[in-house]
């Protein structure tokens, strides 16, 4: 096996043995405490310019399975049509990985998609750094050297969002028309929706939205990677959304945006909540959900405007985990009602645009 190293910018070098693409790799370091589901979590855009440690050292034990097409840029069993982790750090590389769905292995997946991996590396150590430290920067590379790219952080939004407009047809339609905004969606977003019976228009980040919206029952603005107030444009257009009185529905970072767009504030959280068992109270009913996470930052409860309900709360750190507005029909989660990865125990979410 060939050695390489994860070089932290705080000077700390850790040496492993590579796995995946040989070569260097780039990101803010954060970690996952998910037990499944890393081919969704890598393919989730909102872990775009990440390098992604997994605290469970099983990864890799079930393989790869060969990737499934629903639609036009719309796949049924991976969250989008590529991996957008920068690099993988792992406890150890499963070499003998089984499942009857394996097309492939983790590693010769991560080679395919020149992604970086690190294994070998004692994973729970290096995330009690980072809930003590905070999310650090890294390299993954062959040498023991630590040098960074500052646009390996910016304008991440742009990179993952399509640049053009797509329908999409439910098999047995609702009669309600949505326009969702793509900020790096996650492709279980546009399942969950599709298979509420809705149709979706799928459009780019920074388009104007008004033109579409005398056809539209709703807008749902989707997750996507990196600092919310990088995305200006779309906060304006959902202000603009806001104008007109038409059912809104924001997802992870689609609720940091509407909160934005609301006057609220967003700050960043020392390591992020990043996982598929994030206890969350609705704080308008009073039960608990079991919820998929994966952000950075979150809304300043301080600042949420006075019209709006805090909808839900982290069990955790108490952060705040959504808005809600009955009277406006709007709505809006931290957390992934969708799950994959994750619970599905909050997709009723989704059934709330309906009415």
């Amino acid at each position: 096996m060939l050695k390489t190293y994860l070089c932290l910018e705080d000077g700390e070098i850790i040496e492993g043995e590579a796995f995946g693409y040989f070569g260097e790799s780039m990101g803010e370091v954060v970690f996952s405490t998910a037990m499944t589901g890393y081919c969704q979590s890598l393919t989730d855009p909102s872990f775009a310019g990440q390098i992604l440690v997994f605290t469970y050292p099983l990864i890799g034990n079930y393989g790869v399975p060969k990737p499934k097409i629903l639609s036009t840029h719309l796949m049924e069993n991976f969250e989008s049509e590529r991996i957008w982790t920068q690099g993988v750090v792992v406890s150890s590389d499963v070499e003998t990985p089984s499942h009857y769905q394996m097309h492939q292995s983790f590693s010769e997946w991560l080679a395919e998609h020149r992604v970086a991996g690190i294994a070998h590396v004692d994973t729970r150590a290096l995330t009690q750094k980072i809930r003590e430290k905070g999310a650090l920067r890294g390299v993954i590379s062959p040498k023991k050297l630590f040098t960074w790219d500052e646009t390996i952080l910016t304008n991440l939004v742009p990179r993952v969002s399509l640049r053009e407009i797509i329908d999409y047809q439910p098999r047995k339609h609702n009669g309600k028309r949505l326009l969702l905004i793509d900020c790096g969606v996650k492709h279980g977003i546009l399942r969950e929706l599709l298979n509420c019976g809705y149709a979706v228009k799928r459009i780019p980040w920074n388009m104007d939205p008004l033109p579409f919206t005398n056809d539209t029952d709703g807008v749902v603005c989707s997750n996507g990677p990196g600092d919310p107030k990088d995305c200006g444009i779309t906060i304006a257009n959902i202000k603009k959304i806001l104008g007109k009185n038409i059912p809104f529905l924001g997802v992870c970072l689609g609720h940091q945006l509407l909160a934005l767009a609301l006057g609220a504030d967003t700050y960043k959280l020392p390591y992020g909540h990043r996982g598929l068992n994030q206890p969350c109270l609705d704080a308008t009913t009073g039960k608990a959900y079991v919820t998929s996470q994966n952000h950075g930052y979150v809304v300043d409860r301080k600042t949420m405007p006075a019209e709006f309900t805090e909808w839900f709360i982290n069990l955790n750190d108490h952060t705040n985990e959504g808005l809600i507005s009955v009277n406006r029909k709007i709505w809006s989660t931290q957390f992934h009602p969708e799950g994959n990865p994750g619970p599905f125990d909050t997709n009723w979410i989704f059934s709330l645009l309906e009415k």
